[in-house]
């Protein structure tokens, strides 16, 4: 390919399905990384025809191994090696026939081969974490979140199942709760949760606090929203933002019925005969006007509590050891709610080192009018990746697109670096 003159060309390495090259078929490849997600999941569209026969003669049956490399104007290298994960579409058009296959990383394969019998007894959300992710056969160079240790049984679950169990049962140091013998009512409070996701160099494990203050990965720089035809240096165009939307900006209404910033768990202590009562009290998740409009609790949960299930010993086992749902019941509840309350989407020139996970500045300038400069201080500041797109396309052109979360707390750009 000649050299690369534009911000969003790219030079082909290679595109095999199943170790056939196929480099001159393809319309478009997509792949993805999210926070939410453990495997990295994308699609190809090859535009095969009656001559080439490529679906045909080499028999793919939409279970073969894939792999792509691609290179972008800072010689940053997307590198793909996966499996077709099925058809999902397929459309005739004359002689020509396109086809659309997903694909997806070998650890949805390996996930299906394994099943964990094991009990797990005070043994660390991260070792767990690290141990089925080595079952999957994945790197776990990025597995930092820490927690206090957990005990369950694995229930001949999978690995993926096993990493949602931690994810949602977990307890971090941040979160608390009382306990007064007898007396009904009590308090909870702090925050917790996890987040374990696959991206390009591996799986990342962290907790959803640390996400948010920007250590889930790495910061990726600034970024500045500018028209394209500009007269841009290739460095100043290739962090230029091509656009931008905004889907959601605080659904108030959700949080509240959520359970977000106010509720209250409900507990049936099967092991003293025991009701209790703990509400959440912790308002550090919302602004002053959510204070204000928060004056009752928006959610009531109910659950058994059973602490002395794993306690092997004659002695009584302390409290919050084997069933901490004391402590993650309304915590990770409140977490999960306040972490996603701006959603923002963001088109880059190809940006093939960005993950999932990392953080990003933005910068958008005011809509200039009688000599005002500037920029617009709700939407410019820091944010956290929830995912990455990577799209390819057989015209020369690839782009990057980014979508973006603040927590309830990071409402404009004094106040996205908060976590």
């Amino acid at each position: 390919m000649a050299k690369i003159t534009h911000p969003t060309q790219y030079k082909i390495g290679t595109l095999e399905i199943d170790g056939n090259d196929c480099v001159g078929l393809y319309n478009m490849i997509s792949i993805f990384e999210n926070i939410y997600s453990p495997i990295i999941t994308g699609s190809v569209v090859i535009n095969d025809s009656d001559k080439n026969d490529f679906i045909g003669k080499f028999k793919i049956e939409g279970n073969e191994e894939i792999k792509f490399e691609f290179t972008n104007a800072n010689e940053e290298t997307l590198s793909f090696e996966g499996v077709l994960n099925g058809l999902r579409n397929k459309a005739a058009k004359n002689q020509n026939t396109v086809y659309t296959f997903d694909f997806t990383s070998i650890q949805v394969r390996k996930n299906e081969e394994n099943f964990i019998v094991k009990r797990y007894n005070a043994v660390p959300p991260k070792d767990i974490v690290e141990e089925m992710i080595k079952k999957l056969e994945g790197k776990t160079d990025k597995v930092e979140g820490e927690g206090l240790p957990m005990s369950f049984l694995g229930s001949r679950k999978r690995p993926t199942d096993i990493i949602e169990y931690v994810l949602t049962h977990g307890v971090t140091q941040d979160s608390n709760s009382s306990d007064s013998g007898k007396q009904q009512k009590e308090e909870s409070s702090g925050t917790t949760g996890f987040l374990c996701w696959q991206t390009l160099d591996g799986y990342r494990f962290n907790s959803i606090d640390k996400i948010l203050a920007g250590e889930g990965g790495e910061d990726v720089g600034s970024f500045t929203h500018s028209p394209q035809n500009q007269g841009l240096s290739m460095d100043e165009a290739m962090h230029s933002v091509v656009d931008y939307s905004f889907q959601e900006i605080g659904d108030f209404q959700s949080k509240m019925r959520s359970g977000a910033f106010r509720n209250v768990s409900i507990f049936f202590d099967m092991d003293k005969g025991l009701y209790k009562e703990f509400e959440y009290l912790d308002d550090k998740n919302m602004t002053d006007k959510q204070k204000a409009i928060i004056k009752a609790p928006t959610r009531f949960m109910v659950k058994p509590y059973v602490n002395e299930k794993f306690e092997q010993s004659c002695d009584k086992a302390s409290d919050n050891t084997h069933d901490q749902s004391k402590r993650y019941l309304s915590q990770n509840t409140v977490r999960q709610n306040t972490f996603n309350d701006q959603t923002g989407d963001f088109t880059l020139p190809p940006q093939y080192t960005i993950k999932a996970g990392d953080s990003i500045e933005i910068k958008i300038p005011k809509v200039k009018s009688e000599g005002e400069t500037g920029y617009n201080e709700k939407h410019t500041g820091r944010y956290v990746i929830k995912q990455v797109g990577h799209h390819v396309l057989n015209d020369g052109r690839s782009y990057t697109r980014i979508q973006t979360i603040r927590s309830t707390i990071q409402q404009d750009d004094d106040t996205s670096t908060k976590s």
